[in-house]
């Protein structure tokens, strides 16, 4: 199950978001959901208990055809084969370079301008960073792509967002206005803020919370931030990353994807102008071939 399963969360003042890992939890119905309040919006997600699957490989079969004579027939096929194969290769890649958890974002999005970058990329008060050019590569592509600058808060326990065990959305909201406030001088950021519970470890037990200024909710909408907890979930489940390594990694896969339209429909163009050029020299050289077979049998 990775560092840990549980719940999760979406929720805020402002333009927020939360998402909470706990491994003494286990599944749950998920809910999900937008009110509006004086705050905001405020959205709500409970992680569904992940089922397991199996895949069976299929028994191969095989059928001799009839064999059909002549060269150039079998070059002909020969060269179809080849096609069909290469341009199957091209497909697989180009879906293959999205995460197949995850669905592709279907809204055109303009990043956003004007954002200030601020000089740090996180603070890490729990030493859960190793290499922090793991985490901040991902943060500064996410930055160039979407405008928004993220930045992200590994805070230790402090029983005031946690009551009676539970964590306190509200403290938590209210605090991190106060911080953006005081820290950013625009509204182009958004904080990625955890809130580390009274035993926490590296399995993350804690809240993730997100904080969006105005302008950057206007690129991290709902479908955004669905799409960045998908990521977020796939990768954090992949023991091979390190914590700095899932996160860093789920803020480049969010950005690729939601600011994706103009780069997926120039790959698509690219393919079939490529497919149709080569069914134009495979009918061409057809054509020749079966003129010189002519000529030299006459």
């Amino acid at each position: 199950m990775g560092r840990g399963s549980g719940g999760a969360s979406h929720g805020g003042g402002g333009h927020t978001g939360g998402h909470s890992f706990g491994g003494r939890s286990s599944g749950g119905s998920s809910r999900s959901g937008r009110s509006s309040g004086s705050g905001g919006y405020r959205s709500y997600h409970s992680r569904a208990p992940r089922y397991s699957s199996y895949y069976s490989r299929p028994y191969r079969r095989y059928y001799r055809g009839p064999v059909f004579g002549g060269g150039c027939f079998s070059s002909i096929l020969a060269f179809m084969i080849v096609l069909i194969v290469l341009f199957a290769a091209i497909r697989f890649n180009t879906q293959n370079d999205q995460n197949s958890q995850v669905s592709q974002s279907a809204t055109q999005r303009t990043a956003i301008t004007g954002t200030t970058s601020y000089k740090e990329w996180y603070q890490d008060d729990l030493n859960y960073i190793e290499n922090d050019s793991d985490l901040t590569d991902g943060l500064k592509y996410f930055y160039s792509k979407t405008g928004i600058q993220p930045y992200v808060m590994f805070m230790d326990y402090d029983s005031v967002f946690w009551k009676n065990g539970a964590w306190d959305e509200e403290a938590a909201d209210q605090y991190l206005g106060e911080f953006y406030k005081n820290t950013f001088s625009d509204n182009g950021h958004m904080i990625l803020a955890y809130f580390a519970c009274e035993n926490d470890s590296r399995d993350l037990d804690g809240t993730f919370y997100l904080y969006y200024g105005s302008s950057a909710y206007s690129v991290m909408d709902q479908e955004a931030e669905r799409i960045f907890w998908s990521y977020f979930d796939a990768n954090y489940d992949n023991l091979d990353y390190s914590i700095a390594e899932f996160m860093g990694k789920s803020f480049t896969q969010t950005a690729d994807n939601i600011m994706h339209i103009e780069k997926e429909h120039t790959e698509k163009e690219l393919i079939v102008t490529i497919f149709g050029a080569v069914i134009v020299i495979f009918l061409v050289l057809t054509i020749l071939i079966t003129k010189v077979l002519k000529k030299n049998k006459e």
